[in-house]
């Protein structure tokens, strides 16, 4: 049995700017994951920089 991926370089379901934008939305609705969701975002930038050939 494997572990979850906790943390590493290539997580196994990068988060994409839609997922990023879903994350968004629900904690604006319910008001909660409010801290989440600059993380979300920012994963998800990160995961689209590198996919373009970025730093």
């Amino acid at each position: 049995m494997s572990k979850p991926n906790q943390g590493g370089s290539h997580p196994q379901n990068p988060m994409t700017p839609s997922d990023a934008s879903r994350i968004q939305s629900h904690a604006d609705k319910t008001g909660t994951n409010q801290d989440f969701k600059s993380r979300a975002q920012s994963a998800a930038a990160h995961n689209t920089q590198g996919s373009k050939g970025g730093k």
